[in-house]
């Protein structure tokens, strides 16, 4: 991930959206983006994939699915969801 003073894009982007409230799920949180996000770069399906020939495109519903293992005991998952549509470039 990051190194001391420069933070992985992922990190900043979790600091920018407010996205770790007690911080009891941020590092699980943050290294299962990293991951879902190098999946969807790769062309993975999920089950909300709907056309498996197009590029992926990380809509909200598809975020969800991705992430869905991932529990958050503070109920942060607007901002997570925030975070990660800022990384993989979608509209709010």
């Amino acid at each position: 991930m990051g190194q001391p003073g420069a933070l992985h894009p992922v990190q900043q982007a979790f600091l920018e959206n407010d996205a770790l409230q007690c911080g009891y799920c941020t590092p699980g949180q943050i290294c299962s983006t990293v991951g879902m996000l190098q999946e969807a770069a790769d062309g993975w399906a999920s089950k909300e994939t709907a056309d498996l020939t197009a590029p992926t495109s990380l809509s909200d519903a598809e975020i969800r699915e991705r992430m869905s293992g991932n529990i958050c005991r503070c109920s942060a998952y607007p901002q997570i969801l925030a975070a990660i549509r800022d990384l993989a470039g979608e509209a709010a």
